[in-house]
């Protein structure tokens, strides 16, 4: 029975790590080739595709006059220490008492269980000469579980000794969010010279973005004590939401600001932008409630607090950290090399500074490359060291006169956890 019990907390524990979805920004590459890269596209980027990476890239020579990317998605999800492999490995068995104890070591030495996904919507992704326009949703979070909390889903309140214990839930939580963001890009060529045989262009952009929040749930545990002797449960799990009967879909809102360079001559291209020089997105207390998520249950008591407040009554602390679920500045570096005709490689550098909303590797540091068989097949692949792991991706596209069709995947290792992403895009003109 006990193990027929722990099928149910395996499953549990996969619902409760997918019950919120990490992102890229505010503004995600609409191409697939950005994912098929590694996230190492920004030096090649053009057309649509530079808007949400390097709005300097429209100002390029070899900028295309129209491209239009239609409702390019990807998804993404991650697990870590454990991951979807280790679980799946027991579907619809029972999981051997054993397997069990491997699991909460790993949990234990790598301080909790985490679990991430998120999805990125693209409704359009348009340029024209050197002008683009962008509008994006990003449904994404993440949720942590300490050491204790998976040994109660995985062993229930006997621990993994068979004898009742004590269980401190303090570290674990969830955040969780959707935006949508509307940006405005341009490149503006400052010198295009053109020597017989060789390209040239360099050019500054910018995209200026306006950002909605739709939803928030933030939730932390501040202490819970599950007790054995003498029995009993102490719930501190308070949590921000938005109003259950609201229908205001602006709980938050603020404007973005990225600036980017790009220089090209010949076969070498080079590439650098700060995103959020400045954002002013903070979510509206105002539209979220609070709950206390407090309660005491033991043999003299029996009480529990749930009701909805005013996001404002939670205590400071909370509000503090809600305030803090902002965009945050990101500086990246690029520079793509055509080694053959119809072989180009690319690298790319990149650093977070601080975490927010974004829940995505800080760092970044890859080479990518983009081969062309023939004239209507790219193929893609990259590698990135990032925080505390590495990306790999690989991708495709199939080029049919101005239609375009691409695919992308990714595997990738570190503090975001160990995860897989995919992606297609259908656009017309650039890639």
């Amino acid at each position: 029975m006990r193990n027929a019990k722990t099928l149910s907390a395996v499953g549990a524990l996969i619902v409760f790590l997918l019950g919120t979805q990490p992102a890229s920004g505010q503004l995600p590459g609409a191409s697939p080739a950005t994912l098929g890269t590694a996230n190492n596209y920004m030096a090649l980027s053009r057309g649509f595709a530079a808007i949400g990476l390097n709005p300097a890239g429209l100002g390029l020579p070899d900028t295309e006059g129209f491209s239009l990317a239609l409702a390019p998605l990807t998804v993404n999800q991650s697990l870590d220490p454990l991951t979807f492999s280790d679980i799946f490995d027991y579907e619809g068995r029972l999981v051997p008492t054993s397997v069990k104890e491997d699991w909460l070591q790993q949990i234990a030495a790598a301080g909790g269980q985490t679990g991430s996904g998120a999805v990125e919507l693209t409704a359009f992704s348009f340029s024209y000469n050197n002008f683009g326009l962008q509008l994006s949703t990003i449904a994404s979070g993440r949720t942590t579980l300490n050491d204790d909390a998976a040994e109660l889903l995985l062993f229930g309140n006997a621990g993994r000794t068979g004898v009742p214990g004590d269980f401190e839930l303090q570290g674990s939580g969830m955040t969780g969010y959707a935006v949508t963001t509307l940006g405005f890009s341009a490149g503006f060529p400052l010198s295009r010279r053109w020597v017989p045989g060789v390209e040239q262009g360099l050019s500054i952009g910018g995209a200026i973005k306006q950002s909605w929040g739709h939803a928030l749930a933030f939730a932390e545990d501040g202490g819970t004590l599950a007790q054995s002797d003498p029995l009993g449960l102490e719930l501190d799990f308070p949590v921000i939401h938005p109003a259950e009967d609201g229908s205001n879909w602006g709980r938050g809102s603020g404007i973005g600001l990225d600036l980017g360079i790009a220089w090209q001559r010949g076969p070498w291209v080079a590439s650098g932008v700060v995103k959020n020089i400045f954002n002013t997105f903070e979510w509206d207390l105002a539209e979220l409630v609070y709950r206390p998520g407090e309660a005491v249950f033991d043999a003299d008591t029996n009480s529990s607090d749930f009701d909805e407040q005013p996001a404002s009554a939670a205590p400071a602390a909370l509000q503090d950290k809600v305030k803090e679920l902002t965009f945050k500045p990101v500086l990246a570096i690029g520079g793509a090399y055509e080694a053959l005709e119809n072989l180009t490689v690319t690298a790319e550098l990149r650093q977070r500074l601080g975490d927010g909303l974004d829940t995505g590797p800080k760092s970044h540091l890859g080479i990518g490359m983009q081969y062309f068989p023939t004239a209507h097949v790219p193929l893609r692949a990259g590698f990135a060291v990032i925080t505390d792991g590495f990306q790999l991706g690989g991708g495709l596209g199939l080029i049919l006169g101005p239609v375009h069709l691409g695919l992308g995947a990714l595997y990738q290792t570190g503090d975001v956890g160990d995860g897989v992403a995919g992606t297609f895009g259908l656009s017309f003109g650039g890639s």
